[in-house]
């Protein structure tokens, strides 16, 4: 999962001051559905507003990006506003004290954490940085070099959407603050580099070069055409410099001469008659379970079964005691004794939902992950407990073709048996990547079915998009472990050695890049 470490401090300050002032009604949560994005929180204002923002937002990236895919999304991107670090906490212990929210593609879930504070909400930056990632994953999917990445997305991360209209372009000021007063990188380490690559004092300038790069190279028509080019070529194979020394006719030396001496910002404003800046956004109120469990919920949807966690079942036992046949009390509880807990327990609650609701789509499908959490955690009964969760699966599927959880969990179930993958297994995989392929673990498991096919040209292009993300962590590690020749296990251990606290499928070799 993707950390977003920009800690608002302040609101610490003043919490001493808040203690011995009377205790308010906690508010209900609610949420804000538009076709995109499901945005909860405990203000509705707010959260209406924010829906609206990010659809709008959206729109901004489909309309300068012409290319991208205009249809319905199969899934809908959650974002959680919460009140305060404990919140956050909540959701991610593992959490530093400097994050403020984190963009997670899971394969039970995509969604966003950002912290609020009562005086507004601060997250534009922030969540607009990580969408533009999700957006270019899902829309223009290769091995795109850190640096466009970064760059691509710090642009579009200071959108400026009012009721006047829609700005583009503009800059944050703590990244120009680090092009007038830092270090700069090397323009050749910027290209080949990535972030974690570079140390010491050129360290914190790879994002500010990265946005400034991309900015310089989209100021103009001649030169977007030249960043294309060079885009074009790097996602194919080509060497990163000599790519942009061809497209752009200069050596480096020229173009870091070129980048240092732009100091014209120019902004792209558009009318509020390109986007519906009003669009349909569905507010309902969340039940009472949802003030003890939602959070819990959310945190189950990013654990594993690999270490216990005693303390955390006893409290969403406790907390589901509170609300008896509640649906998210229920499925919260589920979750968290097939994770960790009883897992005949997980067993009853899902077979009474079904008794009184066979076609629950959201059942069916912890039903099948429940089975297979089950013989991850037993591996004795391992291949009778992933044959057992096919059935549930097959019939989510039949409901909603377009799940790609229930599609991942079908896949992962067939894992087990000998003639893995079969035809029909790999269909599977490349439909779940279609869906979702920001999720990095499809691309992962579908580039290994591949290479157990044989196929490992296409292997390669499948995992090079992970391989090559900034933000990869150990599913990178894994990807480039898999591309350099080792074995599943090997390169599992990689992985596993790796496990940094980050996490989160690729086209074809010279897809269409985002447009400017």
């Amino acid at each position: 999962m993707r950390a977003m470490i920009r800690r608002l401090g302040p609101v610490l300050a003043a919490a001493g001051a808040m203690a011995s002032l009377p205790r308010l009604a906690h508010a209900a949560w609610v949420k804000a559905e538009s076709d995109r994005f499901v945005v909860y929180g405990e203000d509705a204002r707010s959260v209406r507003d924010y829906a609206t923002k990010l659809t709008i937002y959206d729109q901004v990236l489909r309309l300068l990006n012409p290319t991208a895919t205009d249809r319905p999304a199969p899934q809908k991107v959650d974002v959680y506003l919460v009140r305060g670090h404990q919140a956050l906490h909540r959701i991610l212990p593992s959490g530093g004290d400097t994050m403020v929210g984190f963009y997670s593609a899971s394969p039970l879930a995509i969604f966003a954490v950002a912290e609020t504070g009562d005086v507004g909400l601060g997250t534009d930056t922030t969540l607009f940085h990580e969408y533009a990632h999700h957006f270019m994953k899902e829309n223009f999917p290769a091995a795109y070099p850190t640096w466009f990445v970064e760059g691509w997305a710090e642009y579009f991360s200071t959108v400026d959407i009012k009721s006047s209209g829609v700005t583009v372009g503009g800059y944050a000021a703590n990244r120009v603050a680090w092009l007038k007063s830092g270090t700069w990188l090397p323009l050749a380490d910027l290209l080949t580099k990535r972030p974690t690559e570079v140390t010491g004092p050129q360290a914190p300038l790879f994002y500010p070069e990265a946005w400034a790069l991309v900015h310089y190279m989209q100021d103009s028509p001649d030169r977007g055409a030249q960043l294309d080019k060079a885009i074009q070529a790097i996602a194919g194979g080509a060497d990163p410099v000599k790519a942009i020394e061809t497209a752009t006719g200069q050596t480096l030396d020229d173009l870091t001469r070129h980048l240092r001496n732009y100091d014209r910002i120019s902004e792209l404003r558009i009318a509020p008659a390109r986007f519906d800046m009003a669009p349909k956004v569905e507010v309902s109120t969340l039940p009472a379970s949802a003030d003890d469990l939602l959070l819990d919920n959310v945190r189950l949807a990013i654990s594993t079964p690999d270490k216990r966690d005693d303390a955390f079942v006893a409290s969403v036992r406790a907390h589901a005691a509170k609300h008896p046949g509640d649906r998210l009390a229920d499925l919260a509880l589920a979750r968290a004794e097939f994770i960790y807990g009883d897992v005949a327990a997980g067993e009853a609650i899902v077979n009474r939902r079904l008794a009184a609701d066979p076609n629950d789509v959201e059942v069916l499908r912890l039903a099948g992950q429940g089975q297979i959490l089950a013989g991850r955690r037993e591996p004795a009964t391992r291949l009778e407990r992933f044959r057992a969760a096919r059935a549930p699966l097959i019939k989510a599927y039949g409901l909603d073709k377009d799940d790609f959880r229930v599609l991942y969990q079908y896949a992962l179930s067939r894992s087990v048996e000998p003639n893995y993958p079969n035809d029909n297994d790999m269909n599977v995989l490349f439909a779940a990547r279609s869906l979702a392929p920001a999720v990095e673990d499809i691309s992962i498991m579908t580039g290994e079915a591949l290479i157990k096919r044989g196929r490992r040209d296409d292997a390669v292009k499948v995992l090079a998009l992970v391989a090559n993300d900034p933000h990869g962590g150990s599913a990178g590690v894994r990807a480039r472990a898999l591309i350099a020749g080792k074995t599943e296990a090997e390169a599992s251990r990689a992985a596993d050695a790796a496990d940094k606290p980050e996490t989160s499928p690729a086209g074809p070799a010279k897809p269409d890049a985002p447009a400017r």
